[in-house]
């Protein structure tokens, strides 16, 4: 082999292992780094609120008044709940009720009719103590019953299970039929997340963040949608590994009812730094 030849084949093989190191280094460059070099951050659509809605009470699942999908106003009935055995004892403390009033008037009656008596001297103060505390017997009585009717009336109203706030019903997780306990476990009977305001969450390296500040306006690209925002959240521990480590930055902004967002999307943060 001739001395030319030997050194076109080195020749080759440095421009060779240049291009591979230099795919190399784009692969372990950093996802946005691009953006960032101006002055925009690369990140991911999320809802400004999630709510995990489950019952406040023990039943059985009469009706389902919601789809996956749809979108809900704040108090919008969601589930409702077989409140049969709660009208049962609504009724039964309504009842207690009306018979205890009636016992505590007589017991009223007889405290007077006790105490005249002793103004006469004709009865012991001991009589009218006696007629005192059956009196106070009878009110507290009638105090606890109410308070049971309260608690069923409760139970009653916490049987229709309704949005907690205005958003899209992401996911529901029971069937009607099935029976829910908050007091054995808490299921959760489904996935609200608020539409009212959402988050973009991005990455930023550490030689940038002092450059931002909560409040900050920003200008929010998903899509073919644009939006006026502000940085809602900067975070004060980095994550990640190594060299590739940076901090978490949310910033939130009103979609509107026309945009058609979804989480998870790809969203861009232009940042609009102050001079």
């Amino acid at each position: 082999m001739s001395i030319d030849r030997l050194n076109q084949g080195n020749s080759t093989r440095r421009l060779l292992l240049s291009a591979v190191a230099c795919c190399a280094f784009l692969a372990l460059t950093p996802a946005g780094s691009a953006a960032e070099e101006n002055g925009a951050l690369e990140g991911h659509l999320d809802w400004g609120q999630t709510y995990r809605i489950t019952a406040p009470v023990a039943g059985k699942i009469e009706a389902i008044e919601v789809r996956p999908g749809e979108h809900v106003d704040q108090d919008t009935a969601l589930f409702r709940l077989d409140t049969r055995r709660v009208e049962a004892d609504l009724r039964a403390a309504q009842a207690a009720i009306e018979r205890l009033q009636l016992e505590l008037n007589e017991a009223n009656r007889e405290v007077e009719k006790a105490e005249d008596l002793y103004d006469q001297t004709l009865i012991a103060l001991r009589e009218v103590e006696l007629a005192r505390i059956q009196q106070a017997t009878v009110a507290a009585r009638l105090a606890e019953a109410r308070a049971q009717r309260d608690r069923a009336r409760a139970d009653r109203d916490d049987a229709t299970i309704r949005a907690p706030a205005s958003g899209r019903i992401t996911r529901i997780d029971v069937s009607p039929g099935q029976f829910v306990n908050p007091a054995l476990a808490p299921a959760v009977l489904a996935v609200l997340g608020s539409g009212d305001s959402m988050r973009v969450r991005a990455l930023v390296v550490p030689e940038r963040i002092h450059s931002l500040s909560e409040g900050q306006e920003v200008t929010i690209t998903i899509g073919e949608y644009e939006f006026s925002g502000t940085i809602d959240r900067i975070g004060w521990e980095l994550v990640g590994k190594d060299e590739d480590q940076r901090y978490r930055v949310e910033a939130e902004f009103s979609p509107g009812d026309d945009a058609v967002l979804r989480p998870g999307q790809p969203a861009r943060i232009e940042l609009r730094t102050n001079s």
